[in-house]
Order: C-alpha cells, then sequence, then structure tokens
C-alpha cells in the first residue's frame, strides 16, 4: 500500500512543480476593445483603430501601446482611408493620469487585410493597472482597455 501513495505522490509532485513555474511569466499581451470609426481621405470611408499591449513588445525599452487603423473603403478620391487617434490613460493604482498627443494612422488597402504598420505610443504611466480610452477625431465609438504596466 505504501508503494501505491508514493507512485501516485510523484506524478502529483511533479505536476504542482510544472504548475508553480507557469505561474511564474510574464504578463500576458492584452488586446484592446477597437475604436470603430469613420474616416476621411476616401470616400466611404470605415473602420477600426486596433490596439494592444504587451509588456515584452517595448519601443526603445519604454512600456508601449501599439495602434494601427484597418479601414475599408472604395479609393476615391485617393487611395488612403486615415484618421487621427488620441489615446488617454488612467493609473488604476496611483491615480496619475494623462494623454498622448494625437498620432495619424492610415490605412492603404480600400478591401481585405490592412497593411498599416503598428505605432508605438509610450505612455508614461508608471508602474500598476493602466486604464487607456482611445478616441478619433471622426464619429466614432470609443474603444480601449486595462492592462498592467510593470514600469
Amino acid at each position: 500500500m505504501r508503494w501505491l501513495r508514493t507512485l501516485l505522490a510523484v506524478p502529483l509532485a511533479s505536476g504542482a512543480l510544472f504548475a508553480a513555474a507557469g505561474t511564474a511569466s510574464a504578463d500576458p499581451a492584452t488586446t484592446f476593445t477597437p475604436v470603430y470609426t469613420l474616416g476621411g481621405g476616401a470616400f466611404p470611408c470605415a473602420g477600426q483603430i486596433e490596439a494592444f499591449h504587451d509588456p515584452q513588445n517595448t519601443y526603445l525599452g519604454r512600456q508601449a501601446v501599439w495602434v494601427r487603423a484597418d479601414f475599408t473603403y472604395l479609393p476615391i478620391p485617393t487611395a488612403v482611408c486615415s484618421a487621427t487617434a488620441t489615446l488617454h490613460w488612467h493609473n488604476l493604482d496611483t491615480g496619475a493620469s494623462g494623454g498622448f498627443p494625437p498620432v495619424w494612422l492610415g490605412d492603404g488597402t480600400p478591401f481585405g487585410q490592412t497593411n498599416a504598420l503598428w505605432v508605438p505610443e509610450t505612455l508614461p504611466t508608471g508602474p500598476g493597472r493602466v486604464q487607456v480610452t482611445i478616441d478619433t477625431n471622426y464619429p466614432h465609438i470609443p474603444g480601449g482597455g486595462t492592462y498592467y504596466s510593470p514600469a
């Protein structure tokens, strides 16, 4: 009977070891709710501003929220549809808040998958839980999310 207990204890102990090792991993990436917005440049132009935060994906060593445009439009009168996005942040742990200068985001693919590049927005939030709201300069439904900033 003792050998049976030992036989059962070994897999349970090794499972606990792997489970404990898994909790030490870095915070996962956070995908934000997109901003649904109209845009300018082409007509008609509508789409979304996508955003995410990944603590492992920094910009020049600083934590960043990455944003890009994804629009659907007819390439009339131009071949680019765009909007200007503004990010507002609030550190829920420290109370600090602020904004980032507006950033122009464009999409050069009228239909299908966007070819827009991800643009880093480095926000001086400090460590803690950070809530971000994203707006545009056109009629829109705001987007955003909350992430943990290690620095």
